[in-house]
């Protein structure tokens, strides 16, 4: 699996949704919980990981939990000599915690090593006699035949308290268990029994029927809060599990995410953030309940809708639960990190009835009994599409999910993901061989904004959180691939690259000088790719790789002998790169066209200034608005043909305003203006202005912000996003669908979007 759904819900205060990541970034040791999942991992740890092949040979010892309490499990993930990725522990004395795993750490081979935090089971306890959960989900009622397939030569591993492999609705569904030292009962608790037989009960047996009742289980019992206290870690198991062969994992259990963690914890997580990427890397689905957190008085989380480990991980499909009327649960955590939901059950009747220890048959309730549904889909349509990779799986269970199906009052708020569980058009999308959804259309736009200091992306369909941004930070400059499958930016002092789920953060010293520039498939010191550029005042271009902004190159690009001006870097525009001179010899100050292979310059064009705000490029590259003046006040917007910088229009900026931003609109030209103070300060917000025949005509006096947006997913194919005076964000007309009101927030920065192809009007 290799990434989410474009702006997909799923970090800061989210998800999901999102869609399936395997992309685990440079490590930031900041406080920001979505820079702790996404930025877990080195880009050395990877490479470890991915060298590891997953075989049942594979070592693995459990070791006895020992009788001294005051020990603490440290769990080691380490490739061997002959490229197995073995998973152990270790006891040692808390205040041995860190010089051992210091040591461990510098021993070849280890991934990471860490003190994995205390989990607990995500159910509610209730009883109810059918298993109306398979109705819902489009069995037919009462009948044993689904109408999809029955998982058979599928192997799902169940992490969890054990299964009671003796009950007759779990006959041969356990294929191996992972034994430990001192196990005792297979299942002391009951909960893994549970949540196997919602998945792989067996048919015609008299007793329920699973969702896929021909897979075959991995028993793979796992140290939770109170059950099986000696059982090993679920980071070991989850890689026990992998190594055994399965093609997907349930993980019905949840540990809380610190608000701040501190650097401990931030190391004990990439224990955790290394077994996901060694199992998603090797085209398993992982499955995780989303969390019983939320806002029921029955639940006792610390936090109302607190994030948790495993389901907030890059890489887990996170599953929130349904009733039986398909109304969101009121125990159900409302975050967006959840991806789609199940039916769980009620908050205080109405169960999920599933096999239980000693043949017998329990109703209980939560994400727990929500996730396994999920699980066992993805485990069938593994087993009737072999060569379907996981990630065209797990991107087909959020492709296909269906929000309709939902509450209305649900469907605008968090909690819920993409929607409903729907496994017989997952199956079908990955059956015809549906690309995974990764790249909206090339016409759709795509906008970001902040909401207080974090920044959010939308694709047309979905909000996303970026990243978070320090106070009194501001974000300079962004830019998308051109099938949207990437996001570029930078600030003060970071560059920054984003491709749905995972973030990458570089340091940058020139970005307080400059804005960078983004270009795709260019060719640069001899290597071909997609590159971020910036330029110091000396003049140097520095080349970043636009996916990991690991730096690549440095040129120093060629003028002619009068160009003697000093230099800035003003963007990209058709394939080469904008450059602004001034202070030199000549009277006027120009731009400079420069071709990114040869780093010459050749053609140019006279403007007035020097830059006054970024530049606007039509979405066909064909034009550029450049703002240029000797100061915020009197600047004069140039709008050039891109291809030979011949002058198309000039149009001074309207006296005592100052423009903000300029954007194209397909092939008009807008801007956002505030009145000028009398020192040429911003004063307030001056609204929406359209470039009509070389001179600026006010569209609406309202907006401090706006984009217009084509290519909606929705009954509403263009809109726009505006931030109005109060700030507060909304859509122009409405979107009839998600993001709601709430998603967007108070835009305190914003938006930015690519340009449209064609004109949309205001409305």
């Amino acid at each position: 699996m290799n990434r989410r759904l474009l702006l997909g819900i799923s970090a800061v205060v989210v998800a999901i949704v999102a869609a399936v990541a395997v992309v685990l970034v440079t490590r930031d040791d900041g406080d920001n919980p979505s820079a702790t999942l996404s930025d877990a991992l080195s880009d050395e740890q990877r490479a470890l990981i991915e060298r590891a092949e997953p075989s049942p040979d594979c070592p693995d010892e459990p070791v006895a939990a020992p009788d001294d309490e005051s020990l603490v499990a440290l769990d080691v993930l380490r490739v061997d000599e002959n490229d197995c990725l073995v998973a152990a522990t270790e006891y040692v004395a808390p205040d041995e915690v860190d010089d051992r795993r210091a040591e461990l750490l510098e021993e070849p081979g280890v991934v990471a090593a860490g003190v994995v935090g205390e989990v607990g089971l995500d159910e509610e306890d209730d009883r109810r006699d059918d298993q109306w959960s398979l109705d819902r989900l489009g069995a037919e009622e009462d009948s044993p035949d689904l109408p999809w397939p029955d998982g058979h030569g599928a192997v799902l591993a169940v992490l969890d308290t054990g299964v009671d492999e003796t009950h007759p609705d779990l006959g041969d569904a356990v294929l191996e268990r992972r034994h430990y030292p001192g196990e005792g009962e297979h299942d002391p608790d009951g909960h893994g029994t549970h949540v196997a037989g919602i998945a792989a009960a067996r048919r015609d047996n008299g007793g329920i029927i699973g969702v896929a009742p021909r897979v075959s289980v991995l028993d793979v019992p796992v140290r939770l809060k109170d059950v099986n206290d000696a059982g090993p870690s679920w980071p070991t198991g989850l890689a026990w599990a992998v190594n055994h062969g399965a093609d997907a994992v349930n993980m019905s259990f949840g540990g809380p995410i610190p608000a701040a963690p501190d650097v401990e914890e931030l190391q004990d997580l990439e224990v955790e953030a290394a077994a996901v990427y060694f199992a998603v890397s090797n085209d398993v689905v992982v499955v995780s309940s989303g969390g019983n957190c939320g806002p029921s008085p029955l639940t006792d989380c610390a936090d109302v809708n607190q994030r948790q480990t495993p389901s907030s991980l890059p890489g887990v499909i996170a599953v929130g639960a349904v009733q039986d009327d398909l109304d969101l649960a009121g125990y159900s955590t409302r975050n967006e990190d959840i991806d789609l939901v199940a039916p769980g059950g009620g908050d205080l009747f109405t169960g999920v009835l599933s096999t239980y220890p000693g043949g017998g048959y329990e109703s209980l309730q939560g994400t727990s009994q929500a996730a396994p549904h999920v699980a066992a889909a993805a485990a069938l349509i593994r087993a009737a599409a072999p060569e379907a990779s996981g990630d065209e799986i797990g991107q087909a269970l959020l492709d296909t999910a269906d929000l309709d199906r939902l509450d209305e009052g649900d469907r605008e708020g968090r909690g819920v993901g993409r929607g409903f569980l729907d496994i017989a058009g997952a199956l079908e999308q990955v059956l015809a061989g549906a690309p995974p959804a990764t790249s909206p259309p090339a016409d759709r736009t795509r906008t970001a904004f902040v909401r207080d200091d974090e920044l959010f992306a939308f694709d047309g369909a979905e909000v996303g959180p970026v990243r978070t941004i320090d106070p009194g930070t501001a974000v300079r400059w962004l830019d998308w691939t051109a099938d949207g499958s990437l996001l570029v930016g930078a600030d003060d002092g970071e560059l920054f690259a984003w491709d749905g789920s995972a973030l990458v953060e570089a340091p940058c010293g020139w970005c307080s000088e400059s804005r960078p520039a983004f270009l795709e498939d260019v060719e640069v010191e001899g290597a071909t790719g997609d590159f971020v550029v910036g330029m110091d005042y000396a003049g140097t271009m520095t080349w970043y790789d636009a996916a990991t902004l690991d730096e690549v190159a440095s040129t120093t690009p060629t003028f002619p002998a009068d160009a003697v001006g000093t230099k800035t870097l003003l963007g990209a525009v058709g394939g080469q790169l904008l450059v602004h001179e001034s202070g030199g010899a000549q009277a006027s100050e120009r731009v400079w066209l420069l071709d990114p292979a040869s780093g010459a310059a050749e053609l140019s064009a006279d403007v007035m200034g020097s830059p006054q705000a970024p530049i606007a490029v039509a979405a066909d590259g064909a034009q550029v608005a450049v703002v240029t003046g000797y100061g915020a006040c009197g600047a004069e917007v140039t709008v050039l043909d891109a291809a030979g910088l011949t002058e198309l229009a000039v149009a001074p900026v309207p006296e005592d305003l100052i423009l903000d931003e300029v954007f194209f609109n397909g092939e008009a030209l807008y801007a956002t203006m505030e009145v000028a103070a009398s020192d040429c300060s911003a004063l307030q917000p001056d609204g929406l202005w359209r470039l009509d025949r070389g001179r600026w005509q006010e569209i609406d006096e309202s907006p401090i912000g706006a984009r217009p947006l084509e290519g909606i997913d929705d009954d509403t194919a263009e809109s726009w996003l505006v931030a109005g005076i109060d700030g507060q964000g909304g859509f122009n007309p409405p979107l009839t669908g998600d993001p709601s009101a709430n998603e967007l927030g108070p835009i305190t920065d914003g938006p930015w979007a690519t340009p449209t192809t064609t004109e949309v009007p205001w409305p």
